[in-house]
């Protein structure tokens, strides 16, 4: 390159109208002499603020093991006056904001001219879209919503790369907001957001959750949706937080979608984008979790009382029956029945039996142990399995069960508290003893035979 001051002038007003970003460097000083209108209007510097490639160095490229392995070497393999086989790379923007570009250079005299084509857009598509299609992989496969949702957080934090994103998921009966997705943010302020529950003034996120709507606090210390966990905030060092309420596609509230940034601030159109985008990645993503979820709960959960069935039962039942013999323990089988059922449904009504069924159900599961699963099996019968428990402490149980019951009661459709008892019958097996789980079930269903004879509202055992 002549430096002729008309040649300048004449190279710089061209340039200058270019519509992409040049600028051009001095090769032996790496000094950087010129860079065009749209080089500032894409990356947002100056040439005051780029004095070398160094400093422009530094400020698109952070990393420097990418610099030293990636841009070093590509630079040193294109010294000579050859044209110059472009590279595709995310170049840091002056506000944070990542671009991707297509970067290519020539040399002219001592001067190196380099262009930059914005290939963001197409970028981002791609990678929206590739993000998509691995998100509807894992749905269709059925992978845990936890990883699907942090497909989802890493993707909108590569576009952005100075936020923090995290998903909260919504729970109907406590009207809580719990962890879906937050892998970057560090573990005490999951914890302390964990089962927060959503109300105005709870943060962004509980406050967008409470009012069904996008929620932006550009400021966490100055606004009063923030007022209770500002010590929070400033300990993970979060200074604003946008969030959007991820909404089903009938209407209904599944959780929440926020970005956080270190710095105050406000969102951009691109970011308001990114959040409209990452919610409804998530609102599918939820939607077909539950409606998975539905499904099983359907073939393997009683309708009624929400207990196993009989199918799931017997398959629990084979398992641990198998896995008591291979780690040589015992185990323990009630069969329960509620005594005098049929007289509550003539008298009271099937509802009210219902009402009898669901009662008995919850004082149960209140009273057994952990590990113990109950089930409805048919009817008003019920059958427990006890994992690793020998003869005595199985009739133990039974005898709590039965008393836990009796003390119960539930109120019929039009008020009148009604009192049951159930009958139940033990059976119990060492590993070396135990042959199949059916004839467990029927030593089980014989001894309720015998509690049945001998006057209900008692346990024996086979």
């Amino acid at each position: 390159m002549e430096n002729r001051p008309e040649t300048n002038i004449q190279l710089k007003d061209i340039l200058e109208m270019a519509p992409i970003a040049v600028a051009w460097s001095d090769i032996t000083s790496d000094r950087i002499d010129y860079i065009n209108k749209s080089f500032s209007t894409l990356f947002g510097y100056s040439l005051k603020d780029l004095p070398d490639l160094n400093t422009w160095y530094d400020h698109a490229f952070p990393d420097p093991y990418y610099y030293q392995q990636v841009i070093e070497p590509w630079i040193r393999h294109n010294q000579e006056n050859v044209p110059v086989e472009g590279l595709s790379t995310r170049m840091f923007c002056k506000d944070g904001s990542v671009k991707k570009v297509r970067i290519s250079f020539s040399i002219v005299a001592d001067k190196r001219l380099w262009y930059f084509n914005d290939i963001t857009d197409y970028w981002i598509a791609e990678k929206r879209l590739r993000a998509r299609s691995e998100m509807l992989e894992m749905v269709a496969k059925s992978s845990a919503l936890t990883n699907i949702l942090d497909v989802i957080v890493k993707q909108i934090q590569y576009e952005s790369p100075l936020s923090l994103c995290s998903v909260l998921l919504f729970d109907q009966a406590s009207q809580c907001l719990f962890l879906g997705a937050a892998p970057d943010f560090p573990d005490f302020y999951n914890k302390a957001v964990d089962g927060i529950k959503i109300d105005l003034n709870v943060g962004s996120c509980g406050t967008a959750a409470y009012l069904k709507t996008r929620v932006i606090v550009e400021d966490i210390f100055s606004h009063r949706y923030w007022q209770d966990y500002t010590a929070l905030a400033r300990k993970a060092g979060l200074a604003a937080c946008w969030s959007d309420p991820i909404m089903s596609s009938k209407g209904e509230l599944l959780g929440t979608f926020a970005i956080y940034k270190r710095i105050p601030s406000s969102p951009t159109q691109k970011e308001l984008e990114l959040i409209n985008f990452a919610s409804n990645l998530a609102s599918i993503a939820i939607e077909s979790f539950r409606a998975q979820e539905e499904l099983e709960r359907r073939a393997y959960f009683d309708h009624l009382t929400g207990l196993a069935n009989r199918g799931h039962f017997f398959e629990q039942c084979e398992n641990t029956l198998s896995k008591a013999r291979t780690e040589k323990t015992s185990l323990a089988v009630l069969m329960m029945d509620v005594d005098h059922f049929k007289g509550v449904n003539d008298a009271y009504g099937h509802k009210t039996g219902d009402l009898v069924l669901q009662k008995l159900a919850e004082m149960s599961l209140s009273t057994l142990r952990k590990d113990d699963i109950i089930a409805r099996i048919g009817g008003e019968e019920f059958a427990v399995l006890l994992p690793a428990t020998d003869q005595d402490e199985a009739i133990r149980v039974a005898q709590r069960l039965r008393a836990r019951i009796e003390e119960g009661g539930v109120l019929s459709i039009d008020g009148h508290k009604i009192s049951f008892t159930v009958s139940l019958g033990v059976s119990y097996c060492k590993h070396d003893d135990c042959s199949t789980v059916n004839e467990l079930l029927n030593a089980a269903d014989d001894a309720l035979y015998q509690a049945k004879a001998a006057g209900r509202n008692c346990v024996f055992s086979q």
